[in-house]
């Protein structure tokens, strides 16, 4: 290639750059902050915390322990804690404990090992910031710094998780084609005959493809989307189980309530009432 300068005309502006070819992250990561919470637990007793959102915690001291596949993990002190979505584990305490931690999103999948946890050792510009958004959080939950902090602190900690498992944005066309028409017809279901027609695959073959580029089926894919937003509205909307399923595209409440506990493993007002604690709690449930 010629490495000469070129000269490129926008709107506004005219660039001169040392190469005609542009160098662009084609594929970049979303974080989405749900929750940013300080609390101190004297009990923390949950048998099931799966939730289809990431989870990252904060102790200065130790005393809080989770059980994951079987086994008994110590969350250890000035470590960020960090466990993946749709992660299987119970919780207690040996003592009180002050835990900071923040419930988030993050697009695309992470496909890493079922059921981990992952406890990075905090640097001192990790450990000072984990700091000042607690004090931040008790001196004023509305300061805006709290959130824009929280998210360097999010992507701090990913950055250090094994790279090899987080999943590209969809290789195959098709599939992006599929993942983008569940998206726009959210929360409505277009069904399995309309989304292989569109990728011009026989459904049993489109349904295969779509499997092994997500990990589930395009229902599934829908389901889990749905549970997002439930799980999102169970945390910060006053919203009756009723209009929440409604919403969400569950329909009637009997079946939001069915899917849900299936995928949770709790009901819907069991969920909101343990991720709704102290000055948190929801009326109406």
């Amino acid at each position: 290639m010629d490495n000469g300068s070129y000269v490129v005309d926008n709107i506004n502006m005219t660039s001169h750059m040392s190469s005609a070819r542009w160098l662009t992250a084609r594929s970049l990561h979303q974080v989405q902050i749900l929750s940013c919470d300080v609390s101190d637990f004297e009990q923390w007793d949950c048998t099931d915390h799966c939730s289809p959102f990431w989870r990252l915690y904060w102790h200065e001291d130790e005393g809080a322990v989770i059980v994951m596949a079987g086994h008994k993990v110590p969350l250890l002190p000035r470590h960020l804690v960090i466990i993946p979505p749709n992660s299987h584990f119970s919780s207690h305490l040996t003592q009180p404990v002050r835990q900071f931690f923040l419930h988030y999103l993050v697009e695309p999948q992470y496909r890493g090992p079922a059921d981990t946890v992952f406890q990075l050792p905090a640097s001192a510009w990790q450990a000072d910031l984990c700091a000042g958004i607690v004090e931040r959080l008790i001196a004023d939950t509305s300061d805006i710094r709290a959130s824009f902090e929280g998210q360097m602190l999010v992507a701090s900690a990913l950055l250090a998780l094994p790279v090899e498992g987080w999943t590209l944005r969809y290789g195959d066309a098709r599939v992006s084609r599929a993942v983008a028409h569940l998206a726009e017809s959210y929360p409505a279901w277009p069904g399995n005959d309309a989304l292989a027609r569109e990728a011009g695959m026989h459904p049993t073959a489109f349904i295969r493809l779509f499997r092994l580029a997500t990990g589930h089926t395009p229902l599934q894919h829908l389901v889990n989307l749905r549970l997002e937003e439930a799980c999102s509205m169970l945390h910060f909307d006053d919203a009756t189980l009723d209009e929440i399923a409604e919403r969400c595209g569950f329909g009637e409440r009997a079946y939001f309530t069915r899917v849900f506990s299936r995928n949770m493993n709790c009901t819907p007002a069991a969920y909101r009432r343990m991720v709704n604690i102290s000055n948190r709690l929801r009326p109406g449930i």
